[in-house]
């Protein structure tokens, strides 16, 4: 059975290879939003798996005869593929959990937009940051170890020989420990400040009584937050460069473990 020149084992090999690009794309940054329509998404999924497949190793792979088989086997490259996609975006959504903290604490818990990326409302400081860290991604080429990290799990693990381990599942508990140890310290700078002007507005309210507080505290505690902000920018972008860096060195590990 031949479609278009191709034999049915090619089509089927192809089809293995378009999943796994399919599983990173949908979850990649910038690519995986939602501003980015779907039929986008799949038309540029399947040109990646056109240009990945004359270089992909299928040399004694055997393809499975049942449909259920062959069927699974689809949804394990899917599953590569959405691990791949969702260690890149950590680093990303740990910048938007910290700055979203930060933003609650400077009295923006209703000052909320509509992030384009992900249709939710989040707090205009989690927006802005996570902005300023996808530029920082586009600007060291971190799009680029997505998609190297994308040819080389074909090499890696090649089609229908994923092995699932206890590991990745202790690995991806460790990711998640990590993005969030990481928001924390991506919203220190702005949390230590807002809190001491807490305590400081705190002694004023005890010594001065007449002092309406709450009045006065809104527009300082948004005044000095927004200046915090702005002045541990260069700190914010040199935390961002570290978790793309280690977000490289997880994706490689996570292929090791897929890998067998």
């Amino acid at each position: 059975m031949e479609i278009l020149g191709f034999d049915l084992r090619q089509v089927e090999l192809f089809f293995l290879v378009f999943f796994r690009v399919v599983g990173v794309i949908a979850l990649a940054p910038i690519l995986g939003g939602l501003l980015v329509h779907r039929g986008v998404k799949i038309g540029l999924s399947l040109l990646v798996a056109f240009l990945l497949f004359p270089v992909v190793p299928t040399q004694g792979v055997v393809i499975p005869t049942s449909l259920m088989a062959l069927s699974l086997g689809m949804a394990g490259e899917l599953a590569i593929g959405v691990v791949i996609g969702f260690i890149s975006r950590l680093a990303l959504v740990a910048v938007e959990v910290g700055a979203q903290v930060v933003g609650y604490q400077m009295g923006f818990a209703i000052v909320n937009v509509l992030d384009p990326q992900t249709r939710t409302q989040m707090s205009v400081i989690s927006v802005f940051q996570n902005m300023v860290a996808l530029l920082i991604f586009l600007a060291i080429d971190a799009h680029h170890w997505v998609l190297e990290a994308m040819g080389e799990s074909f090499w890696a693990i090649r089609p229908l020989s994923v092995v699932v381990s206890r590991g990745i599942g202790l690995m991806g508990v460790n990711l998640m420990q990590a993005m969030f140890v990481a928001a924390v310290k991506i919203a220190a700078p702005g949390l230590i400040v807002l809190l001491m002007v807490s305590l400081l507005m705190g002694v004023i309210a005890r010594t001065v009584p007449q002092i309406n507080i709450l009045i006065v505290g809104f527009p300082i505690k948004i005044g000095v937050g927004l200046v915090t902000i702005g002045f541990s920018m260069l700190y914010f972008s040199d935390e961002v460069v570290k978790l793309l860096g280690a977000m490289r060195a997880d994706l490689y590990a996570a292929l090791r473990l897929l890998g067998g």
